[in-house]
């Protein structure tokens, strides 16, 4: 009894993780869109923001063929919100991560400790 409660525990867990990567990977990138938009306006367009939001959250360095104004919203945002970025970089490693941990888990709870 205690190995099926312990299981939908940590099941219960990691589908929790996987949910909050998620919205933070979508709440962050909708808040630095923003931002981006109020700095300058021809980042109204969201897939020219969101190329740069994805830019700077990348830690490679700017490429040199990148547009001025790409590369000056990368740097701005690398300069002037480096936790958000840091913290966009987290939610896209866990969102990577948790889905591989449910399988993992419902596998684990199917064949080893046969609770599914």
């Amino acid at each position: 009894m205690a190995k099926i409660v312990i299981f939908w525990i940590l099941l219960g867990s990691v589908g929790f993780a996987f949910a909050l990567a998620v919205q933070m990977r979508m709440m962050i990138a909708l808040v630095l869109r923003r931002a981006l938009k109020a700095w300058r306006p021809e980042f109204e367009d969201r897939v020219k923001a969101n190329e740069a939001v994805v830019a700077a959250a990348s830690e490679a360095p700017i490429p040199d063929s990148a547009p001025s104004e790409l590369s000056d919203a990368i740097e701005h945002l690398r300069t002037t919100y480096p936790n958000p970025l840091s913290h966009l970089r987290t939610a896209r490693r866990y969102s990577v991560v948790t889905p591989v941990l449910l399988f993992a888990l419902l596998v684990m709870g199917r064949f080893v400790l046969g609770v599914i």
